[in-house]
């Protein structure tokens, strides 16, 4: 079993962070992330829990007796004083259905409470693969409980299809992704139940790097902006980092977001 290290360091108008991150790989790796074998668009850890995109899951889910735990970092308007950290632990128990759980700590620089965290358990279900003009479609759902600030419920239906370009050049394929998402909030907010549809793309380029962006509609009760997202991702054999601005809908700027992943096959 070997264990790799990976030092990044970004630096955008003045705001740098230094991530380490510790990947763990096993002699045998991922399924899909280490061939060119069905991958569906799986993604990494996003701010709403299970993998995808930035924002919103997608519907790959893993192959059967792979595992994956992944960590993300958002720093919303790209201040210190606020800082949310999310974490993901998945295991596919066949290639359709994978089922894991999800946590969100918020960490508050000073202040009462100084910080506040909710978690829960996802599943998704792949009942297509993307194969000829058959999209792939997973349906999901998710839970995460804790401090009322934080506490919701998701229910998501999304789709993906691949177009190949050149599986040899500089542009690979391009991906579309597309889902509905309800969300259920707790009974003590005061924004009432929440449905929104959200599309993506994402190009690939060698070296399994991927450009991704996304937009999602605006919900006027929860969401001061147009949710929308930017980045990329890089899917390698054993681990995979997101790197993405964002905005969630809620911040006055868009918002610093780091991912990291790591899988093993069981």
């Amino acid at each position: 079993m070997k264990i790799t290290f990976h030092p990044l360091v970004l630096f955008s108008r003045g705001f740098s962070f230094a991530a380490l991150s510790l990947a763990i790989i096993a002699p045998t790796q991922v399924g899909a992330e280490a061939s060119d074998e069905y991958e569906g668009g799986r993604g990494l850890i996003t701010l709403d829990g299970p993998s995808g995109l930035f924002l919103n899951p997608t519907s790959g889910t893993l192959p059967e007796r792979a595992s994956t735990i992944q960590y993300c970092v958002f720093f919303p308007d790209n201040r210190n004083d606020v800082v949310g950290h999310g974490v993901l632990a998945a295991y596919g128990f066949t290639d359709e259905f994978e089922f894991g759980g999800i946590a969100t700590l918020l960490d508050f620089d000073g202040g009462d409470p100084s910080e506040r965290g909710a978690g829960g358990p996802f599943a998704r279900y792949r009942f297509t693969k993307d194969d000829g003009f058959i999209p792939q479609i997973s349906l999901g759902a998710s839970a995460r409980v804790g401090d009322t600030v934080l506490n919701k419920y998701s229910v998501f239906v999304a789709s993906y299809k691949r177009i190949p370009i050149d599986e040899d050049g500089i542009l690979r394929s391009i991906g579309f992704h597309g889902g509905l998402k309800e969300l259920f909030f707790d009974s003590d907010r005061p924004e009432e139940d929440s449905f929104s549809v959200y599309g993506g793309i994402e190009v690939q380029f060698p070296l399994r790097l991927y450009a991704v962006g996304e937009v999602q509609t605006k919900d006027t009760d929860i969401n001061e902006h147009v949710p929308y997202s930017f980045g990329a991702q890089w899917r390698a054999p054993g681990i995979a980092m997101s790197i993405a601005g964002i905005q969630n809908g809620g911040t006055s700027d868009i918002s610093f977001y780091y991912g990291i992943g790591g899988s093993l096959t069981f």
